[in-house]
């Protein structure tokens, strides 16, 4: 589908009648809400400073940071890097700035960082033609400068790619690929792996193969995370926004087979009502527990970080992030990541102004849940504002094995 009809063709079809065109428009209501959440706040970034990274600093993935360039009229994203001590930010890669390589649409949702700090990123639209499908991006860590290593606009496995990345023992990149397969343009969803080197594909689970475990159409990824053991978790949630339907699956990374972890519907797992509709953030702690971070729906509106048992599935809240005696608050989590001390990183929106838009990190302690506030946006001293923070990674060590997201 092309750019030119695209924004045309999903606003026709989420605006079909009943039937299963209504399944339909509840994948385009969320698909649609993803890319505006995307673009929300696309101002310029203002005055952008080159970073240097080292081992331990904080990469963020801004959707709306960067110049303006000649695809899109708005910014195309930016790479920011942060100093985990002080906060103080600065731009690594302006996906707007053609001198540093292929551009971004203004839709960078993910980095991740493997062996010997080899840094990917994805923008949901930047494939060629433009809108077709996505880009999977390798930016030079003391330059900034781009790489479009896969263009998902072609090939056989093609498509948008969407919240979740991370890189394997072996250095492979793990990605959500989101699609519309014609000609009812129905969802689709599933995890694929790049090898960075060759720009090959595979599909690793397809959630509509049965043979891979339970399906559901209208069932979407919202995130994803490497355990030890190589095992893709993934964060689900099903179109629609009245009922709880959340779920952590985990996923074979050779047979692709699911298995139902946790269950948000289930109030045995878990008494605190959670949602993954609106948010992005899934890690594994050294332990084996797993952290995912809920909020800002209809019918979980707590902003939460849960720590979830690898094997029973039972949740309980680590932080609640709607309670000042545990630290200043934030809205509309996005995005979790471990630091090397077990110390999280959490990004999320300003409570005090109620703005959807996520331009905070804060530093949870993994023990108590309390919160410090690590980078503010509205504090200039500390550098470039974020306009959208999207995804959140740390550099390790080049002796370290990259499994965070």
């Amino acid at each position: 589908m092309h750019k030119s009809t695209i924004v045309t063709t999903l606003l026709s079809l989420c605006s079909s009648g009943p039937g299963r065109i209504s399944t339909i428009r509840l994948s385009c209501l969320r698909f649609l809400l993803c890319c505006l959440w995307l673009f929300a706040g696309l101002l310029l970034a203002g005055s952008l400073a080159q970073a240097e990274i080292k081992a331990g600093d904080i990469l963020i993935s801004d959707s709306g940071g960067g110049t303006k360039c000649g695809g899109v009229p708005w910014p195309c994203g930016a790479l920011f890097v942060v100093n985990p001590e002080t906060g103080q930010r600065t731009v690594l890669s302006d996906f707007g700035n053609p001198a540093q390589g292929s551009l971004g649409a203004g839709a960078v949702n993910g980095v991740a960082v493997g062996a010997a700090g080899r840094i990917f990123v994805t923008d949901l639209f930047a494939g060629e033609p433009l809108f077709d499908g996505g880009a999977l991006f390798e930016v030079d860590p003391d330059t900034g400068n781009r790489t479009r290593l896969s263009n998902f606009s072609q090939g056989a496995i093609h498509g948008n790619l969407n919240f979740g990345l991370a890189v394997d023992a072996k250095g492979r990149v793990i990605a959500n690929l989101q699609t519309f397969d014609p000609p009812l343009y129905e969802l689709h969803q599933a995890v694929v792996r790049v090898d960075p080197d060759t720009a090959e594909r595979t599909v690793v689970t397809d959630l509509t193969n049965p043979a891979q475990g339970e399906t559901d159409p209208d069932r979407f990824i919202t995130d994803l995370a490497l355990e030890r053991s190589g095992k893709i978790l993934l964060g689900t949630d099903v179109a629609g926004l009245e009922e709880l339907d959340a779920e952590i699956l985990r996923v074979h990374p050779v047979t692709g087979k699911r298995t139902l972890l946790s269950d948000f519907a289930n109030p045995t797992q878990g008494a605190d009502v959670g949602d993954l509709y609106f948010s992005a953030g899934l890690a594994v702690e050294t332990s084996g527990e797993i952290l995912v971070a809920s909020g800002n729906s209809v019918v979980a509106p707590r902003n939460l970080l849960f720590r979830i048992h690898p094997k029973t599935g039972q949740r309980t809240v680590l932080s609640d992030f709607d309670d000042p005696a545990q630290g200043p608050l934030g809205i509309g989590l996005r995005g979790v990541v471990l630091e090397k001390t077990g110390k999280i990183i959490v990004g999320a929106g300003d409570a005090a102004i109620g703005s959807s838009s996520v331009t905070l990190l804060f530093r949870v302690d993994p023990h108590t849940g309390l919160r410090t506030l690590l980078s503010d946006s509205d504090n200039p001293v500390q550098g470039p504002a974020f306009h959208n923070v999207s995804y959140i990674a740390v550099v390790p060590k080049d002796s370290d094995a990259e499994d965070d997201d």
